[in-house]
């Protein structure tokens, strides 16, 4: 790693240090006065996590420890909950796959609940110590059983979450990621930036790019619900233009959409359609954006008629 903050994060996210460990630890933070914040900084990020899963439980006594031993009993602690970051990934686990339009409810062992979308793909691994899943593909949310012992982490590539006992969507495309939370406290961070990490809550997102190292994040419960429509089978529109309403059908359905004209495509819509009756939403356009329908075995073609072109 690069910078500060990335050895920072991998210092909090390794296994409890031996001797030789504890060593290198002590080396690393002596090289630099900063180290001690940014190690304490990506330390407390991932506590965050677990100190919201944790507020029913009684507060543990305050320690008299210095500096220096928290610093080390920390990541210890924390690093255990996230045991096996490093070179997880080659673990083949359980792979589990989505065809066009099949979306699937995945129990896991544990008692969390993996609800998979149109043609995804994951990996899943469960250990003594660790709830893992690699989302190599699509979208999953993630519905996570408590166990403060076993903490959950998705790997989706360029961005990582880790969570407790909470539910999350993860979404993987070319170059991007996004992370949305319904329930409860997620901690995510850039992959390739571990330091820089984000505690999302309930109605909060981020964005995550390949080309740009901190994700944008908002809040924006409504739309978050929304998008996860596609798990009761449904897509609900509310101000998109129809050219994303029909990226979306298009990807449950092998009989295509089609828009002839750009500027069709711009119109934005508002409704709650079925996802597999992509038939039912042109119908919809016909009547009230005045839209030509012609219908094929392979493709719905969406055009403007010649009388709304003048």
């Amino acid at each position: 790693m690069s910078t500060r903050d990335d050895e920072a994060a991998a210092w909090a996210l390794r296994h409890p240090l031996d001797p030789a460990g504890e060593r290198a630890l002590d080396a690393w933070l002596a090289r630099d006065p900063h180290h001690a914040g940014a190690l304490l900084r990506a330390m407390a990020a991932l506590s965050a996590v677990d100190r919201a899963v944790a507020e029913e439980r009684p507060a543990a006594p305050a320690q008299t420890a210095t500096r220096r031993r928290l610093l080390i009993g920390m990541s210890g602690a924390l690093a255990a909950s996230v045991a096996g970051l490093v070179g997880w990934r080659h673990v083949a686990g359980e792979r589990v796959t989505t065809a066009r339009g099949e979306i699937r409810r995945l129990p896991l062992a544990d008692g969390s609940v993996a609800t998979i979308n149109s043609d995804s793909a994951l990996r899943v691994v469960l250990a003594s110590d660790q709830r893992r899943v690699a989302l190599d593909q699509g979208q999953a949310w993630f519905q996570v059983a408590k166990d403060r012992a076993r903490p959950f982490v998705v790997d989706a590539g360029i961005a990582q979450a880790r969570a407790v006992g909470t539910a999350f969507s993860v979404e993987r495309s070319e170059g991007a990621v996004e992370i949305a939370v319904t329930e409860g406290v997620v901690a995510v961070w850039p992959s390739a930036a571990g330091g820089a990490m984000t505690i999302l809550h309930a109605g909060q997102y981020a964005r995550f790019r390949s080309d740009v190292a901190a994700p944008a994040t908002g809040t924006a419960p409504a739309a978050i619900e929304r998008a996860l429509a596609w798990r009761g089978g449904e897509i609900a529109l509310e101000n998109e233009t129809v050219a994303s309403a029909v990226a979306q059908f298009n990807r449950y359905n092998r009989r295509q959409l089609v828009i002839a004209d750009p500027a069709l495509g711009r119109e934005r819509l508002i409704g709650l359609f079925q996802l597999d009756r992509p038939e039912d939403f042109a119908a919809s356009l016909a009547a009230s954006l005045d839209v030509t329908v012609t219908s094929g075995p392979a493709e719905i073609r969406l055009d403007r008629t010649a009388s709304s072109r003048r």
